[in-house]
């Protein structure tokens, strides 16, 4: 499985591409639909998969789910997170990218999309629907895990409880993982759980 990461928004978000030949899964497409579109090219997009329901992680998922008709994936917890349009008055910013596709599918255990198989693992802590997505060895955590971090509890739904049940999870999963967040540089589970203080004192 081939990974490709792309920075876009304002809050620098990782959109993850993953693709096998010509057959493609998108984790977190925050913005740019025209970019992933040029980037997608003729290839087929199967599904996108969301970590979580925050504005900065979903805003082209409504242009990119129309025009490749493909399911779009998130835990009903975040349901109403999706659609409110006052999300970004935290940030002040005034209007929230928000999802208008009608259906949002949920997933839960082991998944076969394609030539895709991957484990929904659900993590909530930063918002109440967030999860992490395992496919063999290669972990999307959006922003319950980070390089050297965690993700914040401060915003609505946010829990500082959930959030260190969910990071004990991740702590049990096996050390060859690589970990790809949704936001800043990469990492693997082996160097953050000897280097990450959320992971460490937990």
């Amino acid at each position: 499985m081939k990974i490709e990461r792309y920075i876009v928004g304002i809050f620098q978000t990782n959109t993850y591409l993953l693709s096998i030949e010509d057959e493609c899964i998108l984790v977190d497409p925050a913005s740019k639909p025209e970019k992933m579109i040029e980037i997608l090219g003729d290839r087929k997009l199967l599904a996108i998969l969301l970590t979580h329901g925050h504005f900065d992680h979903i805003k082209a998922v409504d242009d990119l789910s129309k025009k490749y008709n493909c399911p779009v994936y998130l835990q009903k917890e975040d349901k109403e997170l999706v659609t409110d349009r006052n999300q970004g008055s935290v940030f002040n910013l005034p209007i929230s990218a928000t999802i208008t596709v009608k259906t949002l599918d949920v997933l839960e255990g082991i998944t076969e999309i394609g030539p895709f198989i991957f484990e929904t693992i659900y993590t909530p802590g930063h918002t109440k629907g967030s999860v992490c997505y395992k496919f063999d060895k290669e972990l999307f955590t959006g922003d319950t895990l980070f390089k050297g971090s965690a993700g914040r509890t401060d915003l609505p739904g946010g829990s500082d409880k959930d959030l260190k049940s969910s990071l004990r999870i991740i702590k049990e999963l096996k050390d060859d993982l690589n970990i790809y967040p949704g936001h800043e540089d990469t990492s693997t589970l082996e160097f953050e759980k000897q280097n990450n203080p959320y992971l460490m004192y937990i």
